[in-house]
């Protein structure tokens, strides 16, 4: 993976088919910062809310955690600073998120999986595919500016809900592209 500082081509698509059918929705891309920086980042409640989500709950591995507004769900498995792994209840549904860190030659490289997904044969799965990865790559581009220092001071959906309309209309496009890049990863599973 090369760094181009463009999170559409500087990202990593894939699904891949599981052994029930399902798949495994992974995404990975490198973060110019050291593991622990990134770790931090990820799993430590008050920077977690500058470029995601205000978090809370018994935040270690057994504990149950809420983001607020979204999702909640068990920490399964905590080896800092290499992998976190939860179950993700929203809407009814449980599904399972790892979180990968490695080291490599420019930062770390950060796979994110979250599975199972509905394979592309079930009604809306192709949209709920879609939607999935799109929404995670929104996050994951925020986490890259708050780690760049390029984010506003103060949580992100105060920061968000302030946005101007010329940061809306480039929050929108980068969106496009990014569910652009989805459909065609989603098309090439035909």
């Amino acid at each position: 993976m090369t760094s181009t500082s463009d999170p559409v081509t500087d990202t990593e698509r894939e699904l891949r088919e599981l052994d029930n059918g399902l798949n495994a929705l992974v995404i990975r891309r490198v973060y110019h910062a050291t593991r622990d920086e990134l770790w931090d980042a990820i799993t430590d409640p008050d920077r977690l809310v500058r470029w995601f989500l205000p978090v809370s709950g018994d935040l270690r591995e057994g504990g149950r955690f809420s983001l607020e507004g979204n999702a909640s769900g068990e920490i399964v498995r905590c080896d800092k600073p290499n992998e976190i792994a939860l179950t993700w209840e929203m809407g009814g549904g449980t599904s399972n998120v790892w979180l990968r860190l490695s080291p490599v030659d420019t930062g770390t490289l950060l796979e994110l999986e979250h599975s199972p997904v509905p394979a592309e044969i079930i009604p809306n799965a192709s949209m709920e595919t879609w939607g999935l990865g799109a929404g995670w790559e929104m996050g994951l581009t925020a986490l890259g500016d708050y780690l760049a220092g390029k984010l506003p001071e103060g949580k992100a959906k105060d920061w968000i809900a302030n946005a101007t309309p010329e940061q809306m209309m480039e929050a929108a496009q980068l969106s496009t592209r990014i569910s652009d890049a989805w459909a065609a990863v989603i098309a090439a599973r035909g």
